[in-house]
């Protein structure tokens, strides 16, 4: 019997915590937290909601990040969601919606004042998180080629390309067309088979870590120079504009991983036989991202001060 059965069977906290893959620091003795002394002062109004959805952020730290990072992400969620009922344009409130209001609020000063507070959390994001999405990219990919129905795919698939109109281009020619060359998804039941024989995985890992990479230096807003899959070895570069910058972050990585986790779609991640100190670090780092985004779109609204947000930005220090 392996040992998630073990502990299903008999559950116990100590046995679920010493399965765990977590760090060492306690991240709660170090952090800077998302609190506004302006709150304190007789007749001033506080973000009561959001605060309640930190409070379970802070209560699973530091053993269980992925659950910290969906906390936060429904403390972004309130956020978007009082803008979005204070504009009149809107009908009603979706969560794409409101994913765009955060980003449009972010651009809106991003070269004058939240660049500089965003952008080291953004340099810091591991490796592991690139590797995510250019993993559900691929397989997206593949499966729609080759006729698998849309149900299967994860749905940042979809949103992601739609965002960035260019990841389409590097897919059809480069990354997505060598990963079909060794690839052949088939459904049997209500799985998908992505049909890569043992030969091609060290192949389908050299792919993905490739793409990985790729999109990192993308979201950097550097200039990132693909080869195509084809008799020419065709060169071309590529370049992310700052609007696609954020949609990569927000759509692309925090929303993707909130919607798996959220909806069921896959193993909780802590909780997952795959998962390592790799994981562990990819979530405190998304975790922490998700917080400094908080507090500047918190900031955009006139509900944190400056002073409060630079606190939050001091955060950074304790990526992984």
């Amino acid at each position: 019997m392996d040992d998630i059965l073990k502990l299903a069977k008999n559950y116990s906290k100590e046995c679920h915590l010493n399965l765990l893959p977590c760090g060492d620091n306690n991240i709660l003795e170090n952090i800077h937290f998302l609190y506004d002394e302006n709150w304190e002062n007789q007749g001033a109004s506080y973000p009561y909601e959001i605060l309640t959805y930190l409070f379970d952020s802070y209560y699973v730290l530091p053993q269980r990040p992925d659950l910290a990072a969906l906390f936060c992400w429904q403390a972004i969620n309130h956020s978007y969601y009082v803008q979005q009922l204070s504009d009149n344009s809107v009908g009603f409130c979706l969560d794409t919606k409101g994913v765009e209001f955060v980003r449009g609020a972010i651009l809106a000063n991003w070269n004058n004042k939240y660049k500089a507070i965003l952008e080291p959390f953004l340099e810091r994001l591991p490796d592991k998180t690139f590797h995510y999405v250019a993993s559900y990219m691929l397989k997206g990919y593949a499966m729609e080629k080759n006729g698998i129905a849309e149900k299967y795919r994860a749905s940042s698939y979809k949103s992601l390309k739609g965002k960035i109109s260019l990841l389409s281009e590097i897919l059809d020619n480069a990354y997505g067309k060598s990963y079909c060359q060794i690839s052949n998804p088939t459904l049997i039941g209500n799985t998908v088979d992505l049909g890569i024989s043992d030969a091609n995985k060290g192949k389908s890992r050299a792919i993905t870590h490739s793409f990985g990479i790729k999109l990192r230096a993308l979201m950097l807003g550097e200039e990132a120079e693909i080869t195509f899959c084809d008799a020419q070895g065709t060169k071309k570069k590529y370049k992310f504009t700052d609007e696609e910058r954020l949609s990569f972050v927000l759509f692309g990585i925090l929303y993707a991983s909130r919607c798996n986790n959220f909806h069921g779609n896959v193993a909780a991640r802590m909780n997952s036989i795959n998962a390592n100190r790799d994981t562990f670090r990819m979530y405190t780092d998304m975790f922490l991202t998700e917080y400094i985004i908080l507090a500047i779109h918190m900031n955009s609204q006139g509900e944190l001060s400056d002073m409060a947000l630079n606190e939050v930005g001091k955060n950074v220090n304790l990526m992984l």
